[in-house]
Order: structure tokens, then sequence, then C-alpha cells
């Protein structure tokens, strides 16, 4: 029997017992389907009903003279994007509908994210980072921060984790690092073809092994010496100020700052922010993921409704979609512009040295 939107709302909904004030936005997505004329149900619900939809509420919030049509737009594309992972989780529907991109908006709290453009550009900038004085790797720096940047993304870590700045961190070493399909972690029954990573959150001490995809295999294997110590870091290069390091990048990529919305005050970005960044992606991409990707102690819809939280984890990081410069290594461009091939500069200084 086809599922209607409004029954699969309302199981939906009935799973995470969430607030009134959340439900009450649910139920006004549900009206306006209503109006619309939504008779699809979601087996059979594709981009192109999807797209006439949210066009259809845009539209209508500038006729109604809406401050912010495009937010509006956007919060019908985020209950829609929720209900319909759930329901692919339920096993409802065979795939996520793909959803035509978000309209553009006004955002009312500011942005604490940073967009995939300038992700791409941070990555491609690593390759004019200078060599630090007493640097003595035989890889330049910005290899290493290319590596740190695509864990960052798909992983969420602390800054700690990643870089020892601090007497009391615990950062991933080489030991961590296992290239097996089976997770060291035996409770753990996926499999990954690309191996898993072992870390332990600076705040709450708690230990997780992930799996990785193919992006990050590629990069950390890409930094890997010849003969790891199993007791050494595996990233490199943050010295003992990295969010110092992390602002000389983005200006190097030509990124603004980020405006503070209760104080109308430009602010550097942090490395912290790529935790942000990586919570926002993964939301996105499988609501409610970030919960448990990020290591937060309390739990969402989705997240409570798994009694084992490794399958949300590892369906979330294997299917992240990427930003596009991400796949330049895995394409075998390390070192060369993607466009043009010419050779980057950091990777001359090391081919001469």
């Amino acid at each position: 029997m086809p599922t209607t939107l409004k029954s699969a709302v309302a199981k939906y909904l009935f799973s995470g017992n969430p607030a009134r004030g959340t439900r009450d936005e649910y139920q006004t997505t549900l009206r306006k389907w209503k109006r619309w004329g939504g008779g699809v149900p979601i087996e059979n619900l594709g981009r192109k009903e999807i797209r006439e939809f949210l066009d259809w509420i845009y539209e209508r919030a500038v006729a109604d003279k809406g401050t912010n049509p495009g937010r509006t737009a956007n919060k019908a594309r985020e209950h829609l994007r929720a209900v319909t992972s759930w329901a692919w989780e339920q096993d409802l529907i065979e795939s996520p509908p793909r959803f035509p991109k978000p309209r553009p908006q006004r955002d009312v709290a500011g942005r604490h994210y940073l967009t995939k453009a300038e992700i791409n550009a941070l990555y491609f900038a690593t390759h004019k980072m200078e060599r630090p004085r007493g640097w003595d790797r035989p890889m330049p720096i910005g290899r290493y921060w290319r590596s740190a940047i695509v864990v960052f993304f798909n992983c969420g870590l602390d800054t700690g984790t990643v870089w020892k700045s601090a007497p009391f961190h615990e950062p991933i070493l080489w030991r961590h690092v296992s290239w097996n399909r089976q997770s060291p972690d035996r409770e753990v029954k996926e499999m990954s073809p690309w191996g898993w990573l072992f870390y332990r959150r600076v705040k709450t001490g708690k230990t997780f092994y992930r799996p990785m995809n193919r992006v990050v295999h590629t990069h950390v294997k890409s930094i890997m010496p010849e003969n790891p110590v199993p007791d050494d870091p595996v990233f490199l290069g943050g010295g003992s100020r990295p969010n110092a390091r992390f602002q000389e990048l983005c200006n190097l990529a030509g990124i603004k700052f980020k405006t503070n919305v209760e104080t109308g005050e430009d602010e550097p970005w942090e490395l912290k922010d790529l935790r942000k960044t990586c919570a926002t992606y993964y939301d996105e991409h499988m609501p409610e993921s970030s919960i448990e990707i990020l290591g937060h102690s309390v739990g969402g819809i989705t997240y409570r409704h798994y009694a084992h939280r490794a399958p949300l984890a590892f369906k979330a990081i294997t299917t992240l979609p990427q930003p596009s410069a991400f796949s330049s290594l895995v394409r075998g461009y390390e070192g060369e512009c993607p466009c043009c091939r010419r050779p980057f500069a950091d990777e001359s200084w090391a081919r001469a040295t």
C-alpha cells in the first residue's frame, strides 16, 4: 500500500517524540503540501515533484511579501529531507530522492560554517604555505594540512585530536590507523574496504573507531612514511599554535572573516569551525547523524532510533558527498593543478629537496 507523506511524517515524529515547536513546523509543511495538491506517495517522490513543491512555496512567500522567502522554502526542504532519509533507513523506500539545491536566504542567526567553495579554496591554498623554520620533513607542510582538512571535514575531530598542542591532548598515532576491513572494535560488524581510525575525544575522553572512506584513506596514505613508527603522530605541521596557522591559511585562500551576530564584529575563523562545518554537512546529508559523528552525548530523533549507533555513523561517513577539491589526490593530481597540470610551488620544492 502506498505511503502518504502525512503518514510518513506521523511515524517519523512518533519515533523520536520531538518538541512541540518541531511538531508544529512539520504540520505547517504538511498543510502547504496539501494546498499545493501533493498526492504523490513517498515511494514515487522524485526530484521533479520536490522542486515544483519548493518553487510553489517560494513564489507564495514572495507574493505574501515574506521577509525571507528563501529560508521559508529551505525549511520545507529540510523537513522533506529528514522524512525521506528516515523512510530510507526504515526500508520504506529503495533510495532517497535527489533534492534541488537550497534557495539563497538571509541567515538570521549568522553563518558559522564554511561553504564547500571555501573548503576547496582552503585545500588548494595549502600549496602556498611557507616552509616553517626548522622544517626537516621530506614532504611539504601543505600535504599534512590537506590531509588534516579532509579528516576534519569527514570526522569532525577536535583540534587536539589532530595536533597535540597541549600536554593533555592525545593525537592520532600511526598505531591508531588500521588498514584492515574488519574494525579493531569487534562489536562493530560493518566492514570497511578503506580501513579504520581510532581516536579519543578531548573534552569527554570517549573513544571511537570510525571507518575511513576513499578520500580519507587516500590522504592518510599520502602522508604515511615508508616505515611508520607506531607511536609517532600521523599529522604534523600544526605547531604550538595551529589556529594561527589556520588563520594564515584562510588569508592565503582569500576567505573573509565571519561576523559575530551578537556584536556585529568580524572574527577570524578557527579550527573548531571545521567541526561545525562537519556537523552542517552531515545533517544535510543524513539528518541527525552529526550527533553520533561528533560524539555528542544528547541524542536526537534518528540517534535515539538506533539501538546500536555504529550503523548510522558507518552509513553517513561512507556516503558523505565530498568537496570537489578532495578528489584531486584520488584522481592522481596531487601536486598539480587539475585544470592545467602545472606543478604547485610546494611540490616543486619537495622535488628539489
